[in-house]
Formats: C-alpha cells, sequence, structure tokens
C-alpha cells in the first residue's frame, strides 16, 4: 500500500477506534481481574511496522531489555517485508517470534492483522512496547495484546496525533533527541506499575548507545566479489555505493540531477566504480544515472540484492551516498563510510550513529519540516533545503574522506 493510503486509514479507521477502545479500556478496568501468570519467564512484544533503519535504531533498547530479563521471550510485530532485519540483528528476536503483516493490498492487510491479534492474544505478554510515532493502528495492536504494561509515546501538552488512552505508560515524545536515546527511555516502562507523567527517572548518556556490527558472512562476500568481477569491476577497484531514493517520501530526496552530477565526478577516477542500490522503486532513477553518467563503469542493483547481499556490498565497497533513509541506517552497522545527505529531517534526531559518518545538512530555518508530530507530512512543496546542496561540494568532502 501507499504511504498516503496507510495514513487515510490510521486516521479515518484509527481515531475512531482508539476513542471506542479508550472508553471500553475504562470501564473495564473497574470490573475486569487478571490473574498473572506465576513463576514463568516474563513474555515482551515490540510493535514497529515499517522503516528498517527506525528498527536499527532501536537495538540500544533490545540489549537493555534483554540484559535485564535474560530469561524473557522477545517477540516482534512488523511488516512482512521488514522480517529481514533480523537476519542482521542476530539474537534479538528468533524467527519464529516475529509476526510478520503483509501490506500488498488493504485486503491482504487486513487478514493478516487479524491473525497476528489472534496470535498476540493467545501469547498473553506482560509488556508491550510500541515503537511506533503516534500510529493510532500500532497503539490498538498494543491494547489488544492484553499485556499489564503497554508502553508507548503521548503527546500530553503537545499537539500530536491523538492515539485514545490505550497505554498504560506514557512516554513524551522528545523531537529534539536522537530516536535512539528516545527509544531507550521506554526500557523504564519495565521499572514502573504506571507512568502518566512526562518526565523521566534518569538521563541517558551516550555510552549507553550500543550497536551490533554485522560482518556478514564470507561465502556472501565472496558471491558478491564474482557477480563483481562478472560485470568487469576489479579486485583493486573502489565501489561507491550510490541510494538516489524510491520517490516513497520525495520530499527528502536530493534531485536527481545532482546524484548524476556526482556520479559524473567520481568517475572521472577510473579506479572508481558506481553501484546504484534501492529498492525495486529505485531502478528506473538508477537507469537514468547510468545513462547520463555513462554505463561502462556504473551498475544498476536496485531491487537485485538481498539484504544479505547488500550487507556484504557495505563490508567491500569504499562509501555509500545516500538520502536519509532506511539503508543509511542499516550500513551504520558495517564499516563502510556513509555519506547522508538530510533536508527536511534532522540528523540531529535521525542521523546514522557510529563511526565513519559524514552528515550533509544546508540547516535551512525552515527544517526538519517532516516529523513524528506531522506524521511526516510537510506542506512544503519545494525542498530548496535539498538542492541547496551543491554536487561539487559533496564530491570535494567524499574525496577528502576516502584519500585518508
Amino acid at each position: 500500500m501507499k504511504i498516503g493510503t496507510m495514513r487515510s486509514i490510521d486516521y479515518w479507521l484509527g481515531v475512531p477506534l482508539c476513542f471506542f477502545l479508550s472508553g471500553f479500556n475504562f470501564f473495564a478496568k473497574i470490573f475486569s481481574f487478571k490473574a498473572k501468570r506465576k513463576n514463568a519467564p516474563p513474555r515482551i512484544l515490540f510493535i514497529k511496522l515499517s522503516e528498517l533503519g527506525a528498527i536499527a535504531l532501536a537495538y540500544p533498547l533490545f540489549t537493555r531489555i534483554k540484559e535485564e530479563y535474560p530469561s524473557a521471550e522477545l517477540f516482534f510485530v512488523t511488516f512482512e517485508k521488514s522480517r529481514d532485519i533480523f537476519k542482521l540483528l542476530k539474537g534479538v528476536v528468533a524467527d519464529e517470534n516475529v509476526l510478520g503483516i503483509r501490506d500488498d493490498s488493504i485486503g491482504v492487510f487486513i487478514l493478516d492483522t487479524f491473525k497476528v491479534i489472534k496470535r498476540l492474544r493467545r501469547e498473553k505478554f506482560d509488556i508491550v512496547f510500541d515503537l511506533d510515532f503516534f500510529s493510532r493502528f500500532t497503539a490498538i495492536l498494543a491494547y489488544l495484546a492484553k499485556a499489564d504494561k503497554r508502553a508507548g509515546f503521548y503527546r500530553y501538552t503537545f499537539e500530536g496525533l491523538y492515539r485514545g488512552s490505550l497505554l498504560t505508560h506514557k512516554f513524551q515524545y522528545n523531537p529534539l533527541n536522537h530516536v535512539s536515546k528516545t527509544y531507550l527511555s521506554l526500557s523504564q516502562a519495565a521499572r514502573q506499575e504506571r507512568k502518566d507523567t512526562p518526565e523521566s527517572d534518569s538521563s541517558i548518556g551516550d555510552k549507553e548507545i550500543v550497536l551490533p556490527q554485522y560482518i556478514s558472512e564470507g561465502r556472501i562476500q565472496e558471491a558478491m566479489r564474482e557477480r563483481l568481477k562478472a560485470s568487469g569491476i576489479n579486485a583493486g577497484s573502489k565501489l561507491f555505493l550510490l541510494n538516489p531514493g524510491e520517490g516513497l517520501l520525495p520530499l527528502r530526496e536530493w534531485p536527481l540531477d545532482n546524484f548524476i552530477a556526482l556520479s559524473k565526478r567520481l568517475l572521472e577516477d577510473k579506479n572508481n566504480y558506481i553501484i546504484i542500490i534501492g529498492k525495486d522503486e529505485a531502478f528506473k532513477k538508477g537507469e537514468l544515472i547510468l545513462k547520463a553518467a555513462g554505463a561502462s563503469r556504473c551498475l544498476n542493483f536496485s531491487g537485485k540484492t538481498s539484504l544479505e547481499e547488500l550487507m556484504g556490498l557495505f563490508n567491500i565497497a569504499e562509501a555509500l551516498i545516500s538520502n536519509d533513509c532506511g539503508l543509511a541506517h542499516l550500513a551504520m552497522l558495517s564499516p563502510v563510510k556513509k555519506f547522508v545527505i538530510f533536508g527536511p529531517e534532522s540528523p540531529q534526531v535521525f542521523g546514522p550513529l557510529g563511526k565513519n559518518n559524514w552528515i550533509i545538512y544546508s540547516n535551512w530555518p525552515c527544517s526538519p519540516c517532516l516529523s513524528a508530530f506531522n506524521h511526516r507530512k510537510s506542506s512544503c512543496r519545494d525542498n530548496k533545503c535539498l538542492k541547496a546542496i551543491n554536487p561539487e561540494d559533496v564530491y570535494r568532502l567524499i574525496k577528502k574522506a576516502c584519500e585518508n
């Protein structure tokens, strides 16, 4: 389904459902009694439907929960297309405990949702962490899971999106903090009976943000090298990965002409090769770059690699040049140099973590205009904040970083 369709469903169906379930919850608490499970390892559920990068940024929360509850059984609800992220975040959630919802069509989405709800109610969870920002759908899933503790983000006095009163532990979303720290703050829910006020128990230091380092298997790296060799790329060549975007959120994508100009500059060095990466939707953009920049040392792998193969590329490439997107966050699990272009969103909140990161941001006064508070939907029709970023400046930054 398209992002606009999902937003419409979340609003027109989500608002009345949140309102109805909030009223039902008010009266149910008065008359209900729930027997607690005795001497059983806790069952903990995380919900985050989309955005592979955001799931990777929640890794510090997963590790904190596993440290505090080593015997806990962890579950995760996400879109089916996001399932492969857990192959990279090894040991976080067992494959059989990842519950996928397909979003190919409205009918399939509804069918899978009912199947997941049925499974959630059968599992009898102790804690649910809703990792989505103000999505009504995930708040409804969290409530229907029937856990004693349901933690997620709440607007309090902000003019955020209405989600009803389905959460027992309401955390204030901070639009100035990095999202990894915002997620980690949710771990406090496990230590509190309820939370109905916005203040946190303690600060979260930079040292608490830990990330896994994913080194792809040797066979995968070797297979990618053989694939590149078959395309005429020698072992000593420098690989530059470009992700021009899939058009899902065009407002945050650097203009295609700028990617073409940058590609031409990179290809001036006869030892450099460019590989276009991304989902199927990026393929057409990749073909335009090939045509304009010269196809002899430029390959289009958009939609032609698995997630593990993509990580194999990250481990053998010189650099990744990308818009602000999930791929940039997945790349932070590897040692590849990352040059990430930000415009209508803030790198202070969504910037990749770890080493070898170069943030390219024009810092216009109107940016950021996309946030959790507006469901990442801006009235801007001309992303001048991105157009102001000069390809020549980006090239010089890349050249200097890759020479060191």
